[in-house]
């Protein structure tokens, strides 16, 4: 009788040690303040490393997070194949501890790399499920229903009443999954002149009612993990879904924005909160020049910038803003960039330290069966196991076979290609006339 030996990475190895450990969680390490982020993880040299969207540097990684189940999605995710995975997390990065990153808690585990272009401009919140397929995007005076059956779109007015334990039972007490003790986030109900009178879920002129609730949820389709339940009364029947908050259109479009022709000057500029633009540039002989103006967003998703160069001339430039954050160049001036032009998207995250990536590494040998050891596929801890359930159906398939829309319809309409994020090479010298233009105005 002969056997083989397979290869167990100390990073697997740990999530099978703390998969044991129950009643014993990590404490949290540090004393830095705790930061929402969002990003990818991956594996190198078996060490996990995390990259905030739309940052060009990234930090070693440390899970504190209970039984590691970061780590632990991580390993489901990618299957062993040292792929990026999407991630929004809670942590602190500590100088003390050599600036890596100490994740407290998980929210969303789900997407690459392109997932952070999803946009979900302007809407307060935004709900769905795969069964039945149908999305819920949520506004402050109305909310926009997309559905399978009924088949159609619906726009409902609504109100935003208190949130309140007791509206989450009044509106499902024949569901089992209600819990007095989740909190809600936000409650929204259909809006009709003159109507006083209470509803009961069971009837059929039950308005348009919609909750949103602090409960993390998986999506059984993707397997995606969100960090809100959504829970639905539509044409008198009650729905649930995962759900996630959407971010105003300034806070994503805000940030630095570089373009490198191939024979010629960078051309950089900042676009600030306020509305306000700084554009550098380099003249004839190599110069930096500041020039300054605003922005403004338009709905067909364009901006127009109204700019004044250095002798106070003013001209205007439009750009389109891509899917995937970049901005094309439709109308300027033929002295920064020729038409066409793309101006990548970056925003530094602020968190202290920060390293290139370690090159990249073969994916260890894998064993023909992928069945997991005993000790993590048949005996899974409480914790671990509340979160498998509803990634079964997932994971009988490998996750890239998947349909993406289930996944993309939780968090944007458009399907992107999953390109790895393009690296900021930024120019030193038009990165510091900004900032000491910033700190002049």
């Amino acid at each position: 009788m002969s056997g083989k030996a397979i290869h167990i990475s100390p990073l697997f190895m740990a999530l099978i040690v703390t998969g044991c450990a129950v009643d014993k969680p990590q404490p949290f390490p540090s004393q830095a303040p705790i930061q929402a982020l969002s990003g990818v993880i991956v594996e190198r040299q078996e060490q996990l490393w995390f990259q905030p969207c739309h940052e060009k540097l990234w930090w070693p990684l440390q899970d504190f997070t209970p039984q590691q189940e970061l780590t632990g999605y991580y390993q489901r995710f990618t299957q062993f194949s040292h792929k990026d995975l999407y991630v929004e997390l809670q942590g602190a990065v500590d100088s003390a501890l050599d600036n890596a990153l100490l994740v407290k808690r998980v929210d969303t585990v789900g997407g690459t790399a392109a997932t952070c272009h999803f946009r979900l401009d302007d809407i307060l919140f935004r709900a769905a499920s795969s069964e039945p397929h149908w999305v819920a995007d949520i506004f402050a005076d109305h909310v926009l229903v997309k559905s399978i059956n009924p088949l159609g779109r619906f726009n409902f007015k609504v109100t935003d009443t208190p949130a309140d334990t007791d509206s989450v039972d009044i509106m499902f007490a024949d569901k089992a999954e209600a819990n007095s003790t989740d909190t809600v986030v936000a409650h929204y109900r259909e809006r009709r002149e003159g109507d006083r009178q209470h509803f009961q879920s069971s009837s059929r002129k039950a308005p348009f009612d919609i909750t949103i609730i602090e409960k993390r949820c998986i999506d059984t389709e993707s397997g995606t993990l969100l960090p809100l339940t959504a829970q639905m009364t539509f044409f008198g029947k009650s729905y649930e879904g995962c759900a996630r908050q959407g971010r105003p259109a300034i806070t994503e479009l805000a940030g630095f924005y570089w373009y490198q022709p191939a024979n010629g000057h960078q051309v950089m500029f900042k676009l600030s909160k306020d509305h306000r633009v700084q554009l550098v540039s380099r003249d004839s002989s190599g110069k930096a020049v500041t020039e300054h103006g605003q922005w403004q967003y338009l709905q067909s998703g364009k901006l127009i910038f109204s700019m004044r160069d250095a002798q106070q001339q003013e001209y205007l430039m439009l750009f389109r803003r891509a899917s995937s954050g970049q901005l094309v160049l439709q109308t300027g001036s033929d002295r920064l960039a020729a038409l066409g032009a793309t101006f990548q998207l970056w925003q530094p995250s602020g968190l202290s330290g920060g390293q290139p990536l370690p090159g990249s590494v073969k994916p260890a040998p894998q064993p023909r069966s992928m069945t997991r050891p005993a000790s993590v596929a048949d005996t899974p801890s409480p914790a671990q196991e509340t979160l498998q359930k509803p990634l079964q159906k997932s994971l009988q398939k490998p996750l890239s076979t998947q349909p993406a829309a289930s996944t993309s319809s939780l968090l944007t309409d458009a399907v992107f290609n999953d390109l790895p994020v393009q690296a900021a090479d930024i120019d030193d010298e038009l990165l510091n006339e900004i900032i000491v233009d910033d700190a002049n105005h």
